[in-house]
């Protein structure tokens, strides 16, 4: 049964607004081969409901908690309250709890702003909601005064640390200029006019809502949100939120890159008000579980999915169903054209931001017992270097150096030597890629011989841990030093 309007939701083919069904297809048949407990996928462009899919015992009328999804709704709600004057961004988080006992308030402290909360610079080293949580059981449990006698490590703005007690400030600030709760704010301000029925939202002992979690809704409700922030923060024909503020939200404000070479590039790409950028253009509401609200402007997209994901299938699977299914399969034959023109002609770029820590120009060298065939068939490997431009490749059968281009093969001049055993001299085009997995990826290939040798190499300090897989001799795992 629909319980909304159909002009919110006017349906349409997916081949009629550019969606392959057939990529819609196989984003089924990936949940299904890796038994994803995936609870509801919707995808909406240019304003039509192209797909819309629950997984049993889910349905259209389940509601669904949203975890951290909440926390995009209050940043929605503090761009309306400062829309209508009630407060800025800038204000200080202090100025609204004078009342408050705070031990020997820090200057970090008396820095902090709605914004710094906002974009998850508060400058706490760490989230202060378990410290909230612990007090949950007490019946006047104050999470406003655990919050401002956390230590302040950082200058605010300057560090982001994933802070779910950061938004809950933002929901008691609200109430503390409203005399109203966030939910009945929402309930006004968002739900009414968007026709959003029954919500609920967790509250402290104290009645405010959490503010960074504990809203519930249907996923129907969330595509609505994302409809809202694509538009502007236009519902229809009123203006709920200020365009300024919702281009303002969706623009990165704080880095939150970890240093960890295999971090997930879509918890890499930047934070911005309480909403996370993804590493493929896109921005997203993101809660625990894979509960997704995927924003895609330039595909004037919306991409919604409920799950309860973790353990052996990470959260942020559906982010790598749109990338690797739904993107390539925009716009039909365009986007066969321009797939077809990307692996025919593909365009080199930028040294990836993880791969700056690769000990480039170091010479890799195997030892005795490693100096063994990489194959049955292929040659005994002696060191590797990679340089910033060009890799050279020691072997027994002599060294073969060839430049390299990051994400696209570069054709080297003139045939040489190839060191193979397999022919004598070649025309060599080398590729460099990032995985974050594997490390650094650098693929050698002859041209007009069916030979291709790629290395993986990832570096821990001074060893060295190589992959080598030749098209014509196998595969084998090298272990070496950094020199």
């Amino acid at each position: 049964m629909t319980i909304y309007p159909e002009a919110d939701f006017a349906r349409s083919t997916p081949e009629e607004q550019g969606v392959c069904s057939a990529a819609i297809a196989g984003m089924l048949r990936d949940i299904r081969d890796t038994g994803a407990d995936i609870h509801s996928m919707l995808i909406m462009r240019h304003s039509r409901l192209v797909f819309e899919h629950y997984f049993a015992p889910y349905t259209a009328e389940t509601p669904h908690s949203m975890f951290s999804c909440s926390k995009t709704f209050t940043s929605m709600l503090i761009g309306i309250a400062q829309d209508k004057g009630l407060l800025s961004v800038s204000d200080r988080v202090l100025s609204f709890f004078p009342e408050k006992d705070v031990a020997s308030p820090s200057d970090n402290l008396r820095a902090m702003t709605i914004e710094d909360l906002l974009m998850m610079g508060s400058g706490n080293a760490q989230d202060t909601f378990p410290a909230m949580r612990e007090a949950m059981g007490g019946p006047d449990a104050d999470f406003v005064s655990i919050f401002l006698n956390r230590p302040v490590e950082y200058k605010p703005g300057t560090h982001f640390v994933y802070n779910t007690g950061a938004t809950y400030m933002l929901s008691a600030i609200l109430t503390r200029v409203t005399g109203r709760t966030a939910l009945e704010l929402a309930e006004e301000w968002l739900f009414a006019p968007m026709d959003i029925r029954g919500a609920t939202w967790e509250t402290c002992p104290r009645g405010v809502n959490l503010g960074g979690t504990g809203l519930h809704i249907t996923p129907r409700d969330m595509l609505k949100m994302g409809m809202l922030l694509l538009a502007g923060g236009r519902w229809k024909d009123r203006q709920l939120v200020s365009p300024e503020y919702v281009a303002a939200a969706q623009k990165k404000h704080i880095e939150n890159r970890s240093g960890d070479p295999n971090q997930d590039p879509n918890w890499a790409a930047g934070y911005c008000y309480q909403i996370w950028r993804c590493s493929f253009g896109a921005y997203r509401a993101d809660g625990m579980g894979g509960q997704f609200i995927v924003v895609m402007p330039e595909q004037d997209m919306v991409v919604v999915f409920t799950s309860a994901l973790g353990g052996d299938i990470p959260i942020g699977y559906p982010l790598r169903l749109i990338e690797r299914w739904l993107l390539p399969g925009l716009d039909g034959p365009e986007a066969l054209a321009g797939l077809a023109a990307a692996l025919s002609a593909p365009a080199a770029r930028e040294k990836p931001e993880a791969a700056k820590g690769f000990p480039f120009g170091r010479r890799i060298e195997f030892g005795a017992a490693g100096r063994r065939a990489y194959g049955p068939n292929g040659p005994k490997l002696y060191a590797l270097t990679v340089g910033e431009e060009a890799v050279r490749i020691e072997q027994d059968g002599g060294t073969v150096e060839a430049e390299y281009s990051w994400g696209a093969p570069k054709l080297n001049a003139g045939p040489q030597p190839t060191g193979t055993g397999w022919t004598e001299k070649a025309v060599l085009s080398a590729q460099a890629d990032w995985d974050r997995e594997k490390g650094l990826r650098l693929s050698v290939r002859y041209l007009g011989e069916p030979l291709t040798v790629r290395f993986d190499v990832k570096v821990e300090g001074s060893a060295a841990h190589v992959r080598v897989m030749n098209t014509l001799g196998g595969v084998c795992g090298l272990e070496g030093v950094v020199v």
